[in-house]
């Protein structure tokens, strides 16, 4: 009982660390180091900042210059879904795609951003976020957004 317990454990462990190797999630927070600009005759004494995790932006193309621009072109959703105070919105893509995705993961309170690009096995990421009675999604909502790419 206790060696088929054994092989029955190690057996999952193999079987999820592939599958999850091909999962991409936004940190859920930010820290950002910030550096204040003191006019003549003041001290700064920088801080590191925590940000929440908002929201993100799926860009296709390359990344350095994508990100270079003032506002990366950013890919629609492939659909959107209201689920009672929720929007759920997803991207597919191909098995064969040409050009790279990257994602941008954005936080509350901050312009500083996370990016990544997604691995060719990706074939679908969903974030689902709440809304307000008409469907908008909330500047400030009370759950942080669910997002997964895989």
């Amino acid at each position: 009982m206790l060696r088929t317990l054994i092989l029955l454990t190690v057996l999952i462990t193999a079987t999820a660390g592939p599958a999850l190797a091909n999962e991409v999630r936004c940190p859920a927070s930010l820290t950002v180091q910030a550096q204040p600009e003191a006019p003549g005759g003041w001290s700064p004494y920088p801080a590191k900042d925590q940000h929440a995790f908002a929201g993100v932006t799926l860009v296709e193309g390359d990344r350095a210059s994508q990100m270079a621009a003032p506002a990366p072109a950013a890919l629609e959703p492939d659909r959107s879904l209201r689920r009672g105070r929720s929007e759920i919105r997803q991207w597919d893509f191909p098995a064969a795609r040409r050009d790279n995705v990257f994602l941008i993961c954005r936080y509350a309170g901050t312009q500083a951003t996370l990016a990544i690009d997604l691995p060719r096995t990706v074939r679908r990421c969903q974030i689902t976020e709440e809304t307000d009675a008409r469907g908008m999604v909330l500047d400030k909502p009370a759950a942080t957004a669910q997002f997964l790419c895989r």
